[in-house]
């Protein structure tokens, strides 16, 4: 029940703020872990591999991910190349750590410009990211230092991975202060 409330607030809280709200970043209450983009991976402990298709088109560039003490919450962030501008992209993401899964929550994607169609500029882009943080995506928690992948199927990673599964792997640095 905990987690559907703050889904629910989450969603309410960043629906407005796309909205009624000058462009900015998602927050997350209790914020704690941070984890540093390290590559794209096939499966864990796997070398580096090119980023899949979709993603290289939109020349991505994950930068962190931060979860709150729980482990449950999540923010993604990430920029990426969209019609001429450069986007923000935020992901709010919902774990079942039982399951090993994460589901997206909330997102966001303006263009850090900040003009008057900051949003309308990353929508496509913003669209062919979610696709890859689908309902209930698993990930992988793996290693020393911790590791932690996100596998986003259906962005063209068959060339790289040999299906359409890639994962986009963050290295856990510490806390924040």
């Amino acid at each position: 029940m905990k987690k559907m409330i703050f889904a629910s607030a989450m969603t309410i809280l960043s629906t407005a703020a796309a909205f009624a709200l000058p462009a900015k970043d998602l927050t997350l209450p209790g914020a704690k872990w941070i984890a540093q983009f390290d590559k794209f991976v096939c499966a864990a402990y796997g070398e580096a591999v090119a980023a899949p298709k979709a993603l290289a088109q939109l020349n991505i560039r994950f930068e962190n991910m931060v979860s709150d003490a729980s482990l449950d919450n999540a923010i993604v962030t990430a920029e990426f190349d969209a019609n001429g501008a450069t986007c923000r992209y935020n992901a709010i993401l919902l774990a079942d750590n039982n399951e090993q899964t994460a589901e997206l929550v909330q997102s966001i994607a303006y263009n850090k410009a900040d003009t008057a169609t900051a949003y309308l500029d990353c929508k496509a882009g913003k669209e062919i990211i979610d696709a890859g943080f689908k309902a209930k995506s698993k990930y992988l928690y793996y290693g020393h230092p911790h590791n932690l992948s996100l596998m986003l199927p259906g962005l063209g990673a068959e060339s790289a991975c040999g299906s359409d599964v890639v994962g986009a792997n963050f290295v856990v640095t510490g806390t924040l202060k």
